[in-house]
């Protein structure tokens, strides 16, 4: 197969002035990339290599320490998605570790950005002050609106952190870029793991510049396996995630983890779609991770724990079932239904759900953090006169499938192996098959406009096509002008409904308590002594300690944070999905093609629907819109730092509603300027999609005729061109398909 498409590259590539450049360049591309997947499953005696996928914030470290290190904290969790590194893991009976650090090449794009963005904050810092002084001033500037908040890419705040952080430890960097560090000769995988904290630690010194690292762990539950933790396919550094899509294509299993509360959400399909088709992996054990989020969510929907667990199940089996029926059906619409990756998803219905948390509650008994102490109390409060035991918290936590499901693929560890190989292949034939189709439809489009034209006619047919859209611009004005109001009203509805939110997040209630109080009292008591006449009317004072049981009102520091981050991880939720859903950008472009397509009489024979149509297609498959991303824990950071107990009394109850109000208004006010922000974008890349629209459709017609221009120049010579490309693109596929 390797062969085939050396070969198929090598033939084409000397038609480049005539393919377009795009699909050689794929076809290049799957030349590299399945000649690395090749060696890697062609290795004798290799072990299983399982990847662990998802998007960013989904709780994968917890899953594998749950799945492999009995909920040991083995693997960290990333201070934020910025520091995540890839992260292999196998085994071995001496510990050890290797450490990938950055490139020079690497770090200097990162610092690129992060100065950019650094520069681009110190301007706006500027503007805030100028505006500040401008109000205060005698002569005050009503109506001038503040200078809006800088929105940077998300790789260039992932940056932006990791030369922050490199600048608070005042490491040099120079001295580590181009290395591997290795870690070895170390007693105990404890003391491995603790010797990596500076590597990869939340707060670890080297942190921000490893790009990758391995590990290699005296574990009986890892032999003839190698787990791959990836950062999250959604990685904002691009370099990580080029590595991670590297790593997967060598992957035989995949554990695909999806938030139950979003399960198979757009992001989720759409990172499949792009990292693991045609890759020969038949094996994605779909995983519902933070089950327990979803059940403090939804519980007041049910009567008891007994109703609420399987028909919450069912339910986000259903949703499951059917977020893979819709895409299924799109691919269908999109790609005639040849998608693999669709029947591989359908095979893996239905997902197994659960909870790391639960496990870890489960598992330590009484020895819980305060954090998890606090979600084990919301548990509790769910219905009345119900308790979680462990038992019931290891149910929940639903390991023991995750578990079984792994000594399956153990148990067929051979047959996978040999299978994949087997996959590889036919995915590699599906992916070339595909390029070589997208050539053959660019060449006949060509040739066919070669062989029905004269020049002159072609140039007069590509003015009236201008002519009639340039004629028809308010038609498809009406379009973008019916996306921007919706794009207006999707976002002040949702911001309303925040507000609204907001409200009961910034309540505190105070609850009371009782507990045992020690007071003393003080009593004269005769003390004579029997020789000492004197002393036989003396009296003495006498403290005793006695016990009173007092009542108290309290507030809850714990159930304050958690308020927070309730509301500001379903915000953020809540405004991504929204603002990546306010326009459905399928239905916008078909909405345009229409109105394009409007223009023209299809029944005219002197009427060629492909001189516009592939144009057409072209331009609106470049309309992109962008959603909202917030960072917001900084300030439920804030409450953390001024209350270090967990409960406050009296005038501290008071103090913690005022700070509870007042992050609230802050986080109010960021979530609207991000909202009026992205609203501003969202127009005005509707407005710049719409002013370069046509001309791009136009000038896709010009360029047609420049190519026919071209073409006629040597028309036979063209002509024979094009006809050779078509019987080599038919012989290849014919050779694939035998």
């Amino acid at each position: 197969m390797k062969d085939k498409i050396i070969d198929v590259y090598s033939r084409y590539e000397h038609h480049n002035t005539v393919i377009d450049s795009k699909i050689l360049e794929d076809v290049n591309q799957l030349r590299t990339t399945f000649e690395a997947d090749l060696l890697n499953a062609q290795q004798e005696n290799r072990i299983l290599r399982i990847g662990i996928v998802g998007q960013i914030k989904r709780g994968k470290s917890s899953f594998l320490n749950s799945l492999l290190f009995d909920g040991e904290s083995v693997l960290p969790k990333a201070a934020t998605p910025m520091t995540a590194a890839l992260t292999r893991i196998s085994y071995a009976q001496e510990p050890s570790a290797k450490i990938e650090f950055y490139s020079k090449n690497e770090w200097n794009k990162v610092l690129e950005q992060a100065l950019r963005v650094e520069q681009e904050e110190k301007h706006y810092q500027d503007l805030i002050a100028d505006f500040q002084v401008s109000q205060s001033s005698s002569i005050s500037r009503r109506g001038v609106r503040p200078p809006q908040k800088p929105n940077h890419p998300e790789e260039s705040k992932a940056c932006f952190e990791l030369y922050q952080m490199v600048k608070r430890s005042g490491l040099n960097v120079d001295n580590y870029l181009d290395q591997v560090q290795v870690i070895d000769e170390v007693s105990s995988n404890e003391v491995l793991i603790s010797d990596l904290t500076p590597y990869v630690g939340a707060d670890g010194k080297f942190t921000p510049i490893v790009k990758s690292s391995s590990l290699a762990l005296n574990l009986p539950g890892l032999k003839d396996i190698e787990v791959v933790d990836t950062p999250g396919l959604n990685d904002p550094i691009v370099s990580r995630g080029r590595r991670t899509q590297e790593f997967l294509g060598q992957c035989d299993v995949i554990f695909l983890l999806s938030y139950c509360g979003q399960f198979l959400d757009s992001q989720d399909m759409a990172l499949l779609a792009q990292n693991i088709p045609n890759k020969g992996i038949e094996e994605i054990i779909l995983i519902g991770s933070l089950f327990d989020s979803a059940l403090l969510d939804e519980y007041s929907n049910y009567e008891s724990i007994q109703q609420a667990l399987p028909a919450l199940t069912q339910s986000l089996n259903d949703q499951a079932q059917s977020e893979v029926s819709a895409v299924c059906r799109q691919d269908e619409l999109n790609n005639c239904g040849q998608s693999h990756l669709m029947q591989t998803l359908k095979n893996a219905l239905p997902p197994i759900f659960v909870s790391s948390r639960c496990y870890d509650l489960a598992r330590k008994g009484s020895d819980l953090s305060e954090e998890e102490q606090h979600t084990l109390s919301r548990l509790n409060q769910m219905f009345d006169d119900f308790t979680f035991t462990p038992e019931i918290l290891a149910a929940v936590a639903n390991f023991n499938k995750v578990h079984s499901k792994l000594e399956l693929v153990r148990e067929n560890k051979n047959a996978i192996m040999f299978e994949r190989l087997d996959n590889l292949m036919k995915g590699a034939e599906r992916e070339l098959l595909q390029k070589l189709t997208a050539i053959y439809d660019d060449i006949t489009h060509k040739k066919n406009n070669l062989l029905q034209g004269d020049l002159a006619v072609i140039e007069k047919k590509q003015k009236e096509l201008a002519e009639r859209i340039n004629a028809g611009k308010t038609k498809v004005s009406m379009v973008f002008d019916k996306y921007r109001v919706h794009i207006e009203k999707t976002l002040r509805k949702v911001e309303q409904g925040i507000e609204q939110d907001s409200v009961s997040v910034q309540r505190i209630n105070s609850q009371t308590g009782s507990r045992e109080e020690s007071y003393t009292t003080y009593n004269k008591v005769y003390d004579p002594e029997l020789f000492s006449p004197s002393t036989w009317f003396s009296r003495k004072t006498v403290a005793s300690t006695k016990y009173r049981t007092v009542k108290y009102t309290y507030a809850n520091v714990q159930d304050a944070v958690q308020k927070l981050e309730d509301f500001v991880i379903e915000t953020s939720d809540r405004l991504y999905q929204v603002s990546s859903q306010a326009i459905n950008i399928n239905q916008f472009r078909e909405d345009i093609k229409h109105a394009v397509k409007g223009l023209f009489d299809f029944s005219d024979p002197d009427f060629d629907p492909e001189m516009i149509l592939l144009p057409l297609s072209n331009s609106v498959d470049r309309i992109t819109i962008s959603a909202i991303s917030l960072d917001l824990d900084h300030h439920i950071n804030s409450i953390r730092q001024q209350f270090s107990i967990n409960e406050v009394e009296g005038e501290e109850i008071q103090k913690l509603r005022q700070e509870q109000a007042r992050v609230v208004g802050l986080l109010l006010t960021e979530i609207n300027e991000e909202v009026a922000k992205c609203s501003s974008e969202m127009l005005g890349k509707i407005s710049k999609e719409e002013q370069k629209f046509l001309p791009t459709l136009i000038g896709d017609l010009e360029s047609n005729v420049e190519q026919l221009r071209a073409d006629l120049e040597n028309k036979e010579q063209a002509l024979k061109e094009y006809s050779d490309i078509l019987q080599m693109v038919e012989e290849d596929k014919l050779k694939l398909c035998v």
